[in-house]
């Protein structure tokens, strides 16, 4: 929401930006940060939320911090305290990717796995309840790429298919609905990669097409209107 990261070419990883959470990972008398400091060595990717953050380690671990409001540090193990420091969550991950206040990571096996706040079913366990959902748990497999927006989640199985779950005020889950939903629902085939706004979803098609739908109220959607839509629409070709 507030603060940024980048990873260096040798693997450090450096934060900035708002602090209020200790989402930079440090702790500092000032509340935000103008400039860059170096956090952590060893880091293949990082994921931001609104005031958590996230970082996936060259050997696979995965390490959390933050504030940790719905428990979207996943570290309910260690008494569902905030994350002051950087905290190995779990081992053996591919990628992560964070919401607006929940979490998901991929583990090397295909494994998908959820925690932190399920208002909207947002977690894909079947409930919007919070109980339990402090640490994360495993929601599917043969998943190779996940995204997360705001009470709403999506994710691509290895056969191309793309899965969404959660929130569907705007239509953002592009079935021809508005019906949310607390488990995953399968939306198409031929899926390359996707990512989620707050409530607006975009997905390249293996076939290099842009697609886009949900909430249109900026024009995000590219389509030349502000109106919302619950089905795809091909904004563009040739995307990579």
């Amino acid at each position: 929401e507030d603060h940024s990261a980048a990873i260096t070419q040798n693997g450090e990883l450096w934060t900035w930006g708002r602090n209020s959470g200790i989402q930079l990972g440090y702790s500092s008398s000032d509340e935000k940060n103008y400039y860059p400091n170096k956090l952590m060595d060893n880091v293949a990717s990082v994921a931001l939320g609104a005031n958590f953050s996230a970082a996936v380690k060259n050997d696979g671990s995965l390490w959390t911090w933050g504030w940790n409001s719905k428990g979207v540090v996943g570290n309910e193990n260690m008494g569902g305290t905030h994350g002051f420091a950087p905290a190995k969550l779990m081992d053996d991950v591919a990628s992560v990717s964070l919401g607006y206040l929940h979490a998901a990571a991929i583990k090397r096996d295909g494994s998908l796995w959820t925690w932190g706040d399920n208002s909207h079913g947002e977690l894909g366990n079947g409930t919007t309840s919070d109980i339990g959902n402090y640490e994360p748990a495993k929601i599917m497999d043969n998943v190779v790429a996940v995204s997360l927006g705001i009470g709403y989640s999506a994710a691509i199985k290895r056969d191309g298919s793309l899965w969404m779950w959660g929130d569907n005020t705007y239509g953002q889950f592009g079935n021809g609905t508005t019906d949310s939903s607390t488990v995953p629902v399968k939306v198409m085939d031929g899926v390359s990669s996707v990512s989620l706004g707050g409530s607006h979803t975009g997905v390249i098609m293996r076939d290099g097409s842009l697609l886009t739908w949900g909430w249109n109220f900026d024009g995000q959607l590219g389509n030349g209107t502000t109106e919302d839509s619950s089905v795809p629409a091909k904004v563009m070709d040739d995307v990579a």
